[in-house]
């Protein structure tokens, strides 16, 4: 029988559940905080044979959302296509309380089509919530505004050929 411990900890409205036990392996290795320090498991969990995610993997992911940011400010369309998978898509719900899945390339013609923040002399507002990674896949949380709503975006990435890719984006808004 194995025992297992749970432990959660809350960092700056991020939750982290850290678990525990004998021969377990793979669980979350490592969590980017808001401020872009790192707590690194196996700091606390010694011996359980736990990876850890490369600094590079950190900075790459950083990196991703900070072009996120941009593309988003300046409503930058080959900017959003050069980080996503040609494969992937947005998911929202729409305004009549559907599910709304958008294939990028149409999510992409709209941002063509759209006024960018910059543009209209907004003050950019954005930031990373938190990175979560393990081995090839990442998710990123950020939250942006672009006039008149802020956004809240769940960014599922995919490390495709040695590069980190936006695989799934889903969303939320208020004005």
């Amino acid at each position: 029988m194995m025992n297992i411990s749970h432990k959660t900890i809350q960092l700056n409205a991020t939750t982290l559940i850290i678990s525990s036990g004998v021969g377990l392996t793979g669980e979350m290795a490592s969590h980017v905080l808001p401020d872009g320090g790192r707590l690194d498991m196996n700091s606390q969990l010694t011996g359980f044979g736990m990876p850890t995610l490369q600094d590079t993997d950190v900075s790459a992911l950083r990196t991703l959302a900070q072009t996120y940011f941009d593309a988003a400010y300046e409503m930058d369309a080959e900017k959003f296509a050069s980080i996503f998978h040609p494969s992937s898509s947005v998911t929202k719900v729409a305004e009549d309380g559907t599910l709304s899945v958008t294939p990028i390339a149409n999510w992409l013609a709209a941002v063509r089509n759209a006024k960018a923040p910059q543009q209209q002399g907004s003050q950019r507002e954005d930031q990373i919530l938190s990175i979560d990674a393990e081995s090839d896949l990442a998710l990123v949380k950020v939250k942006l505004r672009v006039p008149p709503r802020s956004f809240t975006d769940l960014l599922s990435c995919l490390k495709v050929n040695g590069s980190w890719k936006i695989a799934q984006k889903v969303m939320t808004s208020n004005a």
